[in-house]
């Protein structure tokens, strides 16, 4: 059960790890200042998420798991293309409602394949997946 349960988390953190990146690539190049502002709450959550579930992890005598390299690299490389001409926010909140999205599906696959964890790791996930739904809400305004 450890190993579902680390797992699960290093999901979680992966998710929270990812989407902290991209906010951080965009940023800058957002506009509007509320849509700032909501990049920036969001930006916000992740490194809450991060530094719980980084603590979690540590409960179960382990580390997180960053992204790799590779991608990190692939991430800003995209970002960087995406946005190299002709950046608009309603540009950017598609980004980061297709990454949101992304990271959607990748969070219920793993609660789908982790039956064996408690059941406060699953309402952990519930909760992580709803906030993330939320954030996909916040910026169709910004479309």
């Amino acid at each position: 059960m450890k190993k579902q349960m680390l797992s699960l988390l290093n999901a979680f953190y992966y998710n929270a790890a990812l989407g902290a990146d991209a906010i951080r690539g965009i940023l800058s190049k957002a506009k509007n200042e509320h849509f700032k502002l909501t990049l920036y709450r969001q930006l916000q959550y992740y490194q809450q998420q991060k530094d719980q579930l980084t603590q979690q992890i540590q409960g179960l005598y382990d580390v997180p798991t960053e992204p790799g390299c590779m991608l990190k690299l692939w991430m800003d490389l995209m970002i960087r293309w995406k946005t190299a001409c002709h950046v608009t926010d309603e540009k950017l909140a598609k980004m980061m409602m297709q990454g949101s999205q992304m990271g959607i599906i990748q969070l219920v696959q793993h609660l789908n394949h982790s039956e064996k964890v408690p059941a406060q790791l699953q309402i952990q996930g519930q909760k992580i997946l709803e906030h993330e739904q939320a954030f996909v809400n916040e910026l169709k305004p910004f479309l």
